[in-house]
């Protein structure tokens, strides 16, 4: 296994997840449309991969990234154009008969060309609703042995938000958006042909709350993709090293996993990075070898590794909401904690105390901080977080 820092890990260098890829397939297989909840960096992306390069249970998984969508044509767009250029959709026998007995099936859909025995995306100068052509084209075509296509759309909320934004802070479209992926999503001529799989790491349930449309996501069954056990993070790290022919002990192990608390594969993989260059020469690993790399991990060169901490705070909150949530995370890297009292107090000073519980929520459920110690008080999920925090946004 290759030490993959900063992409989703595919193929052998995909660390076997078998609990959470279950956890997921499990509801696919059910028939369920899923929403996968869970922070940047836990994973995901690469377990989404996993899912589709493994054809696992027999699906045709498509996987899509919405992040920099910013409207409801451009989404319906991406989604049927993606579906039609995946190579086990065009190779269908099945669409192959279609296509020999002269179905009128395409003719029905704007933006998909028939050429020879395939199929492919046309660019039109004067585009169709896109919404309409995917309706269309999930409602008329069957992949052969009644297989189902699994659209994986990831960053979703992110383009709740990015739809938004376009509005100048209208956030009818966005509702608009909503409805009609629960329009087709529950599609008679749909169901049971497609499913949905939506994840990013914002929290949806979080971000369509924030706009009173709840209602269109109701239908939606939730997941959480979880860090790494203990034993899961020792075995990566062990892993990790081999492959960069490093030799440690169980006890130094120990060490960095502590050190990391919260194990995401991230986290872990950059560690090993610094660490295989503290030991490009004597290949072993020392407890101070962990606590220099550690250090390491958040110098000028990996602050891109974090920035995004800081970007999606600023795309979640506006105005008050914004600066509140900016101190509070201030005053748990200077002091280690925040007391929920000062929580409150802080509320007031902004004017946002009626919507501090939530901005706290989304804090927890997209993994900035926890009371998991003691729930009168938030500290940082993540120790490295925090000591990037601390060097980089705190004044």
């Amino acid at each position: 296994m290759k030490n993959v820092v900063g992409i989703p890990a595919t193929g052998e260098n995909f660390f076997p997840r078998e609990v959470e890829i279950e956890k997921i397939f499990s509801r696919i297989d059910a028939g369920n449309n899923l929403q996968i909840a869970a922070p940047r960096r836990v994973g995901k992306t690469s377990i989404l991969h996993f899912l589709k390069d493994n054809s696992i249970g027999g699906y045709i998984y498509i996987y899509v990234d919405t992040e920099r969508v910013a409207s409801e044509q451009e989404f319906y767009k991406k989604l049927l154009k993606t579906i039609v250029k995946t190579d086990a959709i065009a190779s269908s026998r099945l669409l192959v008969t279609l296509l020999e007995q002269g179905t009128k099936f395409f003719k029905k859909i704007k933006s998909v060309k028939v050429l020879g025995q395939g199929i492919d995306f046309a660019e039109e100068s004067s585009e169709p609703d896109y919404f309409e052509e995917l309706t269309n084209f999930l409602s008329g075509f069957e992949l052969e042995g009644a297989e189902k296509i699994v659209l994986l759309i990831d960053e979703f909320p992110q383009t709740i938000l990015n739809i938004i934004d376009a509005n100048k802070g209208d956030a009818k479209a966005a509702i608009q958006f909503l409805q009609s992926n629960r329009e087709l999503r529950l599609n008679p001529d749909v169901m049971g042909k497609a499913l949905f799989v939506y994840t990013g790491s914002i929290g949806l349930n979080h971000t369509v709350a924030a706009i009173s449309a709840t209602a269109f996501v109701n239908d939606l069954n939730s997941t959480e993709v979880e860090p790494l056990t203990v034993a899961e993070a020792c075995e990566l790290t062990q892993t990790l090293f081999d492959g960069k022919g490093i030799t440690s002990d169980e006890t130094t192990i120990n060490h960095l996993i502590q050190k990391i608390r919260w194990l995401i594969p991230f986290h872990i993989q950059l560690a090993v990075q610094e660490i295989g260059t503290l030991c490009s020469k004597s290949k072993f690993v020392t407890i101070e070898t962990v606590d220099t790399a550690f250090d390491l991990m958040v110098v000028s060169r990996n602050h891109n590794h974090f920035e995004h901490y800081y970007s999606r705070l600023k795309s979640q909150f506006k105005g008050n909401e914004f600066n509140y949530a900016e101190t509070l995370l201030q005053k748990i890297a200077t002091g280690g904690a925040i007391g929920t009292g000062e929580i409150y107090d802080q509320a007031v000073a902004f004017s946002v105390e009626g919507r501090y519980r939530q901005i706290l929520e989304v804090l927890t459920y997209d993994g900035y901080i926890n009371n998991n110690s003691d729930k009168h008080y938030y500290e940082f999920n993540s120790p490295v977080v925090h000591l990037w925090w601390q060097k980089f946004i705190c004044k």
